[in-house]
């Protein structure tokens, strides 16, 4: 199957696009944030087992995006394979699949290869992402029902991967993309319902959280419910009011399941899917015994369901209805209810934030930043690092002789910082303190708890631009850019927290040229941070950071790491705390040997001790009998001042 993008106007002939511009149109939309590298397949191995840069340009073999991003994903991504049932089942399979997508609220891509097989691809709704776990539970129930699904890529958080539509092909030719290309990039943009993947799990019929998801308890239900006994039912503002599925509903009224291509493997699952779809449009217990009753509309499908129970048919219908609240608060109504969507004013209070000291300082270490390391990644790393410093500047810091002094550890400050990691924000302190003219000096090094202690520096003035002072905002790094990407904040911020609408000025704003800030911007529409507002304009999004990180449960991530921090610091303090009762005791007991030794008239073995270290040190040097005096002063030194010995 061909891509028909534009037509000959002498012939009227359907002429496909190059697979080169498909690559470069889609690539950069399919592959997961922050993943800049892709596989490429090596003949010798027959398998994709070699990586390199991902660019714009279409690569010579095949090669494949990665579906994970921290053991997230924002991509439903189905593998068909022809080798085992051949073309015909892959189009059956494929066929089934995007119809299920499609009542569930997605939006589906495909394409196919050379080979026969071809890809499903289903892009998560905007800011939503789904864990390794959710995603290989749900395509284990998919590949139950649909035999040429291969699985295997989405089960790897670490190395599944993927060829999108323009890749070379193992087999010769290219991936060749069904449907316009426009419609393509139109899917990835919009994307599809937040509630996309909860209702495949109800079209399924599998009502079993995913794994370490807790069970929601009594509470959390009544919250979304209203009503009581056999009447209780979700709340209005909950309430969906779609119709059902069609395979759900021709089930609930004839009790059929689906010929062509079952979705559920039982009437237990089909029972349970029909039951919960109703739940969720505000069915009870009542209503339901009404809608199976024998002049009911549902008595010869779901009522039929309910037979095999005999005289136990009420109770099981009100256990069933049960596990459907339960299952729909936890996995549904929570994250995102159908009812509830509001539009979020990004970035909050718009402007300046801070102290004009401050700000003017962050103002020139960041273009010193942006000339220091003009053209590479690092430096988004170094303006979040600045931008923590700055921060607990505000909060912790002191002004003294026009500089501020901040201490502050990198543990507190990777927090501070978007989330980057320990170790980079050490590599970057020290990386560019030791730099020629750089903002940032290093005045009193860590000594026992007490942290590094950095000052503020505006010795080397790179910028005066009064604008860029204005621009700034002394606070931290939100942590959704760990996930989003820290390039991106700059430009995100300067739209929606300055009020910057013009491509052109923001590029500028940014210091960004503008083959690289239209990339940007083209990721930041996609995570619905900002929208197209006119040519050339851009302007706030309808998506929130607080949105983004929550969907990706940044919240434990930061938790988790306050908890290792806490830890780490209670072992160091426990250290500290045993090294000095060491000394203490080792100190008192020599002292007290030495004096009862001298008290009893014998020579104490410690002086034996000495007096050889005496002798074996004579011939190359006169005795230092202030040997420990010295290493007093040199373990002084290193406590209390952070020195270390070297070697010369």
């Amino acid at each position: 199957m061909t891509t028909v993008q534009r037509r000959d106007d002498s012939t009227q002939r359907a002429i496909p696009l190059p697979p080169a511009v498909v690559w470069k149109r889609l690539a950069p939309l399919i592959a997961a944030p922050g993943r800049r590298r892709m596989r490429l397949w090596n003949p010798a191995t027959d398998k994709f087992s070699d990586t390199a840069q991902r660019t714009d340009r279409l690569p010579a073999r095949p090669a494949a995006l990665y579906l994970y991003t921290r053991n997230r994903t924002q991509l439903l991504w189905l593998d068909f394979d022809a080798k085992r049932y051949g073309r015909a089942a892959v189009e059956t399979d494929m066929a089934a699949a995007a119809q299920w997508i499609t009542d569930c609220g997605g939006v589906v891509v495909a394409d196919r290869s050379t080979s026969g097989g071809g890809h499903l691809m289903c892009p998560l709704a905007i800011g939503t992402t789904a864990s390794r776990d959710e995603m290989a539970a749900l395509v284990r129930l998919l590949a139950a029902r649909l035999p040429t699904l291969d699985i295997t890529p989405n089960t790897n958080a670490e190395t599944g991967c993927m060829t999108p539509p323009g890749s070379p092909c193992r087999e010769g030719g290219y991936r060749q993309l069904c449907g316009t290309l426009d419609a393509a990039i139109e899917a990835f943009t919009t994307r599809s319902q937040p509630d996309l993947l909860p209702r495949l799990y109800m079209l399924l019929g599998a009502l079993k959280e995913t794994r370490h998801t807790n069970p929601a308890p009594e509470r959390t239900v009544e919250t979304y419910t209203e009503g009581h006994d056999d009447h209780r039912r979700l709340a209005v503002p909950y309430t969906r009011t779609d119709p059902l599925p069609a395979v759900v509903a021709n089930y609930a009224a004839h009790g059929t399941l689906d010929s062509a291509r079952p979705t559920w493997q039982s009437n237990h699952e089909a029972r349970m899917s029909v039951v919960t779809q109703a739940v969720a449009r505000g069915h009870s217990v009542a209503s339901l015994r009404t809608m199976i009753a024998a002049d009911g509309p549902w008595h010869n499908g779901l009522g039929k369901a309910y037979l095999r129970y005999h005289h136990r048919a009420d109770e099981a219908l009100a256990r069933d209805v049960t596990k459907a609240f339960t299952w729909l608060a936890t996995n549904v109504l929570k994250s995102s209810p159908p009812r509830h969507k509001r539009k979020y004013s990004p970035g909050g209070q718009q402007g300046p934030r801070g102290v004009h000291e401050l700000r003017a300082w962050l103002a020139n270490a960041t273009a010193w930043a942006d000339r220091e390391f003009a053209g590479k990644r690092y430096r988004w790393t170094v303006h979040a690092v600045f931008q923590g410093l700055a921060f607990h500047a505000a909060v912790a810091g002191e002004h003294r002789a026009g500089s501020w002094l901040v201490g502050v550890g990198g543990r507190a400050l990777s927090l501070a910082t978007g989330l980057l990691s320990e170790d980079t924000v050490w590599r970057v302190l020290a990386d560019v303190r030791e730099r020629p003219g750089a903002p940032l000096l290093l005045v009193r090094r860590h000594v026992g708890l007490e942290a590094d202690v950095y000052a503020l520096t505006r010795q080397n003035v790179v910028s005066t631009n009064a604008h860029a002072v204005e621009r700034c905002r002394i606070e931290a790094v939100h942590e959704a850019w760990a996930v989003l990407g820290h390039r991106l904040r700059r430009i995100y911020e300067l739209v929606t927290h300055h009020g910057m609408t013009r491509k052109r000025d923001v590029y500028a704003a940014a210091a960004v040229p503008r083959a690289t800030g239209d990339v940007m911007v083209q990721d930041l529409l996609v995570a619905g941070l900002i929208s197209v507002t006119g040519h050339g304009t851009v302007g706030p999004g309808a998506e929130s950071l607080d949105a983004v990180a929550q969907r990706h449960q940044l919240g434990e991530i930061r938790s988790a790491r306050l908890q290792k921090h806490h830890a780490e610091r209670v072992s160091w303090r426990r250290w500290l705390r045993e090294r000095e009762q060491l000394r203490s005791s080792g100190s008192q007991t020599c002292d007290h040997d030495v004096a009862a030794s001298v008290m009893s008239g014998e020579r104490p073995a410690l002086i034996d001790d000495y007096d050889a270290w005496l002798e074996s040190v004579m011939a190359t040097g006169p005795p230092t009998d202030l040997y420990s005096i010295e290493r007093d002063a040199i373990d002084m030194i290193a406590d209390l001042l952070g020195g270390r010995i070297i070697a010369v």
